[in-house]
């Protein structure tokens, strides 16, 4: 019969040897694999045993990453040609985290009930389906559609990860502050590019960049800001309000340099959304009117030409007639392309309308809308149209029923950016874009978030006054005794 003495003994020996190994193998590993390689595995090694142990630790990190990481590779505008990003890692192993997790542990739960889980499991469903139908008759490549699902897939993963982890006012706070200083860093990186001429783009973006994106993803960000300062008393203090006015008036600049036409197409909706919820619409009104009239003398010559290019016929025989004219107005080449290729989508529907031809199974489209009902048919686009539905839905309910001023202009401003995402994706694949829908299923999973979080608040608040009346009071001989 083993003694306690013996087992511990087995247990520190095998440890030993556990280590010696280990030590032996990274000893090999260092000396035939670059230094790179070394640090990115035991980085990786580093955020899955963060992720395992503590979610919110590694939801901060995704929050810094998912703006301010690396990217590698290069990507055509036909999109051809493959890019990677260490938060595309990051998110892997926090997801895998996150499902080790809940396969070792029955009280984890990875989904828990929301009102967007029917729409969100159709369409995932949907995808499924149509990309393995479409591999099975040779439409696209099976192994792209398989990992631009898993893509999709990732996306709801953070929504439920957060959404499942998400316990106080404090930790979700915790988490917008983490979103607004990350697009605060992004802003004065992207203001550092002006000077330079041509487009801005996010950080670490390659040579090329994304100008589109970085758009893209502070519209979103000028949504929420301007979410919380139209709700009364959301943000109490007079200097962080200041800090959020700069922020947009820097925000509002960079959007301008971004030379995004789809861009500035979502900045209307949020213009017009601002106005309605404003309490000085009179004074919004003025400023608006008058920023309108003095344009033609402050606005950058760049974004003048930007926006009298999209209509300039062009005096070379052959991009004259690359050109497209709808109702009397001619587009410029980049509009005419994308116009061209929405033409093809159309004709290309009729032939597998109810599935679609599968994810990425037909030819690149930059336009989310085509994209969707090509590529899922009329099943997909219709599960998709109605989870954004169900999103907008939400997002006002939560304003409307929230008690929380803050939790009620996160709400407006999820409601907000999720109008303007829909305009954005008119003439762009908003939705599949890592950097713009990372930070919106964070900010969406606070807002579904919000009657837990009021619920915690309040039975937070009536264990306070149970204590309070449970604790006996004191008779004037201890409280004289206290005073003395």
């Amino acid at each position: 019969m083993a003694t306690p003495f013996s087992q511990t003994s087995h247990i520190a020996l095998g440890l030993f040897i556990s280590l010696l190994l280990i030590s032996l193998m990274m000893g090999v590993i260092i000396n035939k694999v670059d230094y790179l390689i070394i640090f990115g595995i035991i980085g990786g090694i580093f955020v899955f045993i963060l992720s395992f142990v503590n979610v919110q630790f590694a939801v901060y990190i995704l929050i810094f990453a998912t703006l301010l990481s690396p990217e590698f590779g290069s990507r055509s505008t036909s999109g051809s040609g493959v890019t990677v990003r260490v938060d595309d890692f990051i998110l892997i192993l926090i997801c895998f985290a996150q499902l080790t997790k809940s396969a070792l542990y029955e009280r984890v739960g990875l989904f828990s009930w929301t009102p967007l889980n029917r729409y969100i499991n159709a369409y995932i469903l949907i995808c499924l389906v149509s990309t393995i139908t479409g591999a099975l008759f040779g439409r696209g490549s099976p192994i792209s559609g398989f990992f631009f699902t898993a893509k999709y897939y990732q996306y709801f993963v953070i929504y439920f990860m957060v959404i499942n982890n998400l316990d106080s006012k404090k930790q979700a706070r915790g988490y917008l502050v983490a979103i607004l200083i990350t697009a605060t860093i992004v802003s004065f990186v992207a203001m550092s590019q002006i000077p330079g001429g041509g487009r801005v783009s996010a950080p670490f973006e390659g040579e090329s960049g994304e100008p589109n994106t970085l758009g893209g993803y502070l519209v979103l960000m000028t949504s929420l800001v301007g979410g919380l300062l139209l709700t009364p008393k959301a943000v109490e203090k007079y200097t962080l309000q200041m800090m959020l006015y700069g922020l947009m008036g820097i925000m509002f600049i960079i959007i301008l340099f971004t030379l995004s036409r789809a861009t500035w197409l979502s900045a209307v909706p949020v213009a017009i959304m601002f106005w309605i919820f404003s309490r000085q619409k009179i004074m919004f009104t003025a400023v608006a009117v008058g920023g309108m009239a003095l344009a033609p003398l402050l606005m950058p010559d760049t974004v003048v030409e930007r926006l009298l290019y999209t209509t300039e016929k062009q005096q070379n025989k052959w991009a004259l007639a690359q050109q497209e004219q709808i109702g009397g107005m001619t587009f410029d080449t980049s509009s005419s392309a994308r116009i061209k290729s929405w033409k093809n989508a159309v004709e290309a529907i009729p032939a597998h309308p109810i599935i679609g031809w599968g994810v990425n199974g037909w030819r690149f489209i930059d336009a989310q809308y085509f994209k969707v009902i090509v590529e899922t048919g009329i099943l997909g686009f219709t599960a998709f149209i109605l989870l954004l539905y169900n999103i907008l839905k939400q997002s006002w309910r939560m304003y409307r029923t929230g008690k929380d001023p803050l939790f009620k202009g996160v709400a407006l401003g999820m409601f907000i950016g999720t109008i303007a995402m829909i305009c954005h994706a008119t003439v762009t694949n908003t939705f599949i874009i890592v950097r713009i829908m990372e930070p919106f299923c964070l900010i969406l999973a606070i807002v579904i978030g919000i009657p837990q979080l009021e619920e915690a608040e309040k039975l937070e608040e009536e264990k306070k006054e149970q204590e309070a009346e449970a604790e006996p009071t004191k008779n004037w001989r201890q409280l004289a005794k206290e005073r003395v």
